[in-house]
């Protein structure tokens, strides 16, 4: 049972407010110092499993409150209009395989449907799913083993944490990948319930993504284990085979019927795949080299996963020497996915690996977070193995020092020195605290870089203006959005004309109209520059500048014709 307080905040916690949260966490400022004045105990069970996940879940809900930053203007706006005419009765399933993925717009399309069409409201389900996610992980983790470090790799990692604000089917998909090995280990004692479960999260998780496909082979690989160990569990694969066959069935009959091909959703994730730059099937042979040998690596180290597949490897050591459930599903899983994603291709007809898109990659952290947990003691026990782990680490910081990633060179560098520097539980809460870090900037620098209520004030403000209700030339995502962005509004939508499309507009200019730029198209969306420079090369010929207006990152100029 934990016994200390936490009177330091007494001291940090303005400080903590002023830099990180802004003016979002004040309103919580008061409960929150009072709560952490206060004995622990008092409000969380001396049961390491529930006091890890009420804190877990604790800190994700708060997580969720606060650091939303606003939509991301891209597949996000898609399913949240997806959602939202699914239960309008106006949702159409066509070619286009992004309609048939129920699973990721149907359960947050029936949070706006009864909460009301906001994007940070309709998010709840990516909350839902992490909360439904971390109970499980926590409940098959064995007792031996410490529930507070799986907490902490679980909820801290940065990519992870920026999607639970967002309604992406990868937040979703988090939970389904996470079903199937937890549903494996039961086979033995509940091999029905085992079987529905393990059926389930690749059945829903197909109709969310088509990349819960990572652990497809996961039956294959655990009945071989099974089989070989004298455990033929038959009860569990029969009834995992007649449950697939009978999913299998309602799934490729809709098709049928609905569309004249059971094979209807394949066939339109072959056409929907075109030349891009994230595609390779279209690229050189030493583009292709690069992404099947040094490129996962450099994406992992890049993108902050590296540290937990380093810390899960004594998970995965232990489980090689001494195999035992639960270990052995969630290796078994692990190996399955980062196997699938490294060399899989993403098209039947010609070989292209998956994009490593760190969206793509947050379903790894729940299996990492448990195989971290289940290995905490084995590198702490045998220092040839911190050492190695403590290369792997130098190793990353190296990497990042070379591509001039200060940041990710620091981050990573000083988890070796807490390696050297904290030992047992002082360990585990120096981590705890050295990986909340990033995860808490990550929230000032979103909430910076976008300023998300400012954009949708001053769009509110010019669509909705009588005085004024010239064309206004916008950044293409921004139109793109402006369903999300300006609801049940058509007339403040028409208003919006994307850059993209301004040879549409030269024959026949009008005498009048604005230039709205959201100056966060530099982060996220910088090819759009050429379409700018072509804007401000025509309205120099064109039109004269009346007046200018800048909100936040947000910039508004008003032009009448020369």
């Amino acid at each position: 049972m934990i016994v200390f307080q936490f009177n330091f905040a007494k001291h940090i916690f303005p400080v903590f407010q002023k830099v990180f949260f802004a003016k979002r966490i004040s309103i919580l400022s008061p409960f929150l110092l009072y709560f952490y004045e206060m004995p622990v105990q008092r409000y969380i069970p001396s049961n390491p499993k529930k006091s890890a996940y009420i804190v877990g879940s604790t800190f994700l809900f708060l997580y969720w409150l606060i650091g939303f930053d606003g939509i991301t203007f891209s597949d996000d706006v898609y399913y949240l209009l997806a959602g939202n005419k699914f239960w309008d009765g106006t949702m159409e399933f066509n070619e286009f395989h992004f309609s048939t993925r129920w699973g990721a717009y149907v359960p947050s399309g029936l949070i706006g449907f009864l909460f009301g069409f906001d994007p940070h409201r309709i998010s709840m389900i990516s909350l839902f799913s992490y909360l439904g996610t971390l109970y499980l992980v926590l409940k098959i983790l064995p007792k031996d083993c410490n529930p507070w470090v799986l907490v902490t790799w679980m909820v801290t990692q940065v990519y992870l944490l920026h999607f639970l604000t967002k309604v992406y089917p990868d937040s979703l998909l988090v939970f389904w990948t996470i079903l199937i090995p937890f549903s494996a280990t039961f086979r033995s004692k509940k091999p029905f319930l085992a079987a529905l479960g393990l059926i389930s999260g690749l059945f829903f998780g197909f109709l969310t993504k088509e990349t819960i496909v990572f652990l497809a082979p996961l039956p294959l690989v655990l009945f071989i284990f099974d089989w070989k160990r004298g455990n033929q569990n038959r009860r569990f694969y029969s009834f995992l085979l007649g449950l697939g066959l009978a999913f299998g069935v309602i799934y490729l009959g809709y098709f049928w019927i609905k569309f004249g091909s059971p094979f209807f959703h394949f066939r339109s994730i072959q056409e929907g795949h075109y030349p891009w730059e994230h595609s390779y099937y279209d690229k050189s042979a030493w583009v292709m080299l690069n992404r099947l040998t040094i490129l996962p690596i450099v994406t992992f180290i890049e993108r902050s996963y590296w540290l937990w597949i380093v810390f899960a490897i004594p998970g995965l050591l232990k489980i090689w020497r001494k195999p035992a459930s639960p270990g052995v599903e969630f290796g078994l899983a692990f190996l399955s996915m980062i196997v699938l994603l490294w060399f899989m291709s993403t098209n039947f007809g010609f070989y292209n690996p998956l994009y490593l898109n760190p969206r793509h990659l947050i379903i790894l952290i729940p299996v990492l977070a448990f195989l971290i947990a289940l290995g905490w003691e084995e590198w702490r026990a045998n220092q040839k193995l911190k050492r190695q782990l403590s290369g792997l680490i130098l190793f990353g910081a190296a990497v990042s020092l070379i591509q001039q990633d200060w940041k990710m060179s620091v981050f990573q560098g000083t988890a070796f020195v807490l390696l050297y520097l904290f030992q047992g539980k002082k360990l585990v809460w120096a981590t705890g605290i050295y990986l909340l870090f990033p995860a808490l900037f990550a929230i000032q620098y979103q909430l910076k870089i976008k300023q998300y209520p400012t954009l949708i004030e001053t769009l509110d403000r010019e669509t909705s203006s009588s005085e004024n209700p010239s064309l206004i030339l916008t950044n293409n995502f921004l139109n793109f959005s402006k369903e999300v962005l300006l609801p049940e509004n058509q007339i403040a939508q028409k208003l919006l004309f994307p850059i993209e499309k301004l040879d549409s507009i030269r024959l026949t200019p009008p005498p009048k109209l604005r230039v709205f730029i959201y100056d966060y198209y530099r982060h996220a969306y910088p090819k759009e520059q050429v379409d700018l420079d072509a804007l401000e090369f025509w309205l120099k010929e064109n039109y004269k500048l009346e007046s200018e207006l800048n909100e936040g990152n947000s910039s508004i100029r008003y032009f009448s014709k020369n």
